[in-house]
């Protein structure tokens, strides 16, 4: 996230999009990845309701063209997903 965005929302919004496109689908427990020691991020995702299932070691992504492989201790976290809520079209709610 652009450090002009941190404190805006704009995370917990687009978060919470990817969240509901993946429910939409079907979906029903999601899992991602974040580096070891970025505070930041970690406290983020557990704000967000996600949980800390387990660290590994990964190699970290480098531009074609950059030589070498390193691995960093990186963080899985899951959460279960909501299924959406079906529309009752008789009467105009949520069922």
């Amino acid at each position: 996230m652009d450090t002009e965005a941190r404190g805006t929302g704009v995370a917990g919004g687009l978060l919470a999009h990817a969240e509901q496109l993946l429910s939409g689908q079907g979906v029903t427990e999601a899992k991602l990845h974040c580096t070891a020691g970025n505070i930041r991020a970690q406290r983020f995702y557990e704000r967000e309701g996600w949980t800390l299932s387990r660290t590994f070691e990964d190699a970290l992504w480098l531009p074609i063209g950059i030589p070498g492989r390193f691995t960093v201790e990186t963080h899985c976290y899951h959460k279960f997903l909501t299924p959406p809520r079906k529309r009752n079209r008789e009467r105009g709610g949520v069922v």
